[in-house]
């Protein structure tokens, strides 16, 4: 842990989570001295998570946030007081790796545009047979736990941040399109389409540590993106984007859209 701090990361994740008996859990001891040590050095410490127990363990060790909710139980009333105690404790959520047996179905984004601007013709193949794959009534359920956990964390007061598991080992992740899916899902676990934005927005630049980026306020990195239409009517529409807008400057999406067309 110094050799990492003197690197100065802005965040230490630990992995406490045995993948139903098949991978090593992190030992209580050894993840409480983690988060004692890099304390001692300013750093924050996240989990990733799956079950309730480890959770509440977590929390009691002092850890300053989540990956993915807790997955094997509903949240409880415990959890919530433990959670209240640590109020910049924060869940970055990841229901897009739930997504086929939240929508029970093909969903109708899966035909529109920005996919085409976003994926290749094999991963929009890809995604679209992953619809159409058998569920288990296991994993149905867990699907609905997790929007309830989301759901119930969120009516809480608890700080949600917008996660995607894009990059992980599992597949399937999509950079940029992913996001633009989860704001959706959130709004199913409950959310209204602000506090889903917020999550994206505000929420995850604090989480991460990055002051000039997450809200319109002067002296700020200009990134934004502007919509044909309006994201509080329906979050659907985030997906509807006129223009973006990095550090103040348009990009070219028609040049990019010509580059990514030709590969």
């Amino acid at each position: 842990m110094r050799a990492l701090a003197a690197k100065k990361p802005d965040l230490i994740k630990i992995w406490v989570d045995d993948r139903n008996g098949t991978v090593e859990k992190l030992k209580p001891a050894l993840y409480r001295a983690i988060i004692d040590e890099a304390h001692k050095h300013g750093l924050r410490v996240m989990a990733h998570i799956a079950k309730l127990d480890d959770a509440k363990d977590l929390l009691r060790a002092g850890v300053d946030g989540f990956g993915h909710v807790v997955r094997d139980r509903d949240v409880d009333a415990e959890l919530i007081a433990l959670l209240k105690q640590r109020p910049q404790t924060f869940f970055e959520e990841t229901l897009w790796g739930e997504r086929q047996a939240i929508y029970a179905g093909t969903p109708a984004w899966i035909d529109e545009p920005i996919l085409r601007d976003s994926l290749s013709r094999e991963e929009i193949s890809q995604l679209k047979k992953s619809f159409s794959a058998p569920l288990t009534a296991e994993q149905r359920e867990n699907a609905q736990r997790m929007l309830r956990n989301v759901r119930a964390l969120n009516a809480a007061g608890v700080k949600l941040g917008l996660g995607t598991d894009t990059g992980g080992v599992t597949g399937g992740q999509y950079f940029g399109i992913a996001s633009l899916i989860e704001l959706e899902l959130m709004v199913k676990a409950g959310l209204t389409p602000a506090q889903a934005i917020v999550s994206a927005t505000r929420n995850s630049a604090q989480i991460l540590g990055l002051d000039r980026l997450g809200t319109v306020v002067a002296g700020k990195s200009a990134d934004f993106i502007v919509l044909d239409a309006n994201p509080m009517d329906n979050i659907g529409n985030v997906r509807r984007i006129s223009t973006v807008y990095m550090r103040g400057v348009e990009i070219n999406r028609a040049a990019l859209r010509a580059r990514w067309d030709s590969r």
